[in-house]
């Protein structure tokens, strides 16, 4: 695979290679990963507005009709969603860079959608492909780069929790 080819799958450009190589993002993903944190930080924090705002409403409710016990059941869901998602404000994703190289194989990955707890007939078999590279496993790998990449000796530049996939380097072929 060509390096404007990788550049255009894994969409980035030689500042961002140059910047990964020395362990960093370069502003333009530095840019990209901030304005998606702060989107999904204002998703949750909507969340969490919505559900302190039923969760007062249900005790409003309580505090009317203390026998009601529809709107205790409300209170207590309410609250605890609150909980739940507003836990996730807190959370701090790390995205330094990481680097894994060696030979890529892609490995199909066959699983069953759906919960262990649903009836079998409900599940169905999910296939999808992983990217194994110097000891790392990347989901939902592209089949189509198999042709291309497979066996070949790669470093592969990626942000530590997220393991989103930042720039793609090729070293040599494969044995």
């Amino acid at each position: 695979m060509s390096e404007n080819q990788l550049k255009g799958y894994f969409a980035f450009d030689d500042s961002d290679l140059i910047a990964n190589r020395a362990g960093r993002l370069s502003p333009k993903q530095n840019k990209k990963i901030t304005s998606n944190d702060q989107f999904a930080q204002r998703f949750i924090l909507g969340l969490v507005v919505v559900c302190i705002a039923l969760a007062l409403f249900f005790m409003y409710r309580v505090f009317v009709d203390s026998t009601n016990v529809g709107s205790w059941i409300g209170a207590v869901l309410a609250m605890f969603f609150t909980t739940l998602f507003g836990r996730g404000l807190f959370n701090k994703v790390d995205y330094s860079v990481q680097k894994a190289q060696g030979e890529v194989q892609f490995v199909k990955v066959e699983k069953l959608s759906g919960s262990p707890t649903d009836p079998t007939y409900k599940r169905k078999k999910v296939e999808s492909y992983e990217m194994h590279v110097g000891g790392e496993s990347f989901s939902n790998a592209n089949p189509a780069l198999i042709e291309y990449m497979q066996g070949d000796v790669y470093a592969v530049y990626y942000t530590k929790t997220t393991r989103q996939i930042l720039s793609v380097e090729y070293i040599s072929k494969g044995k």
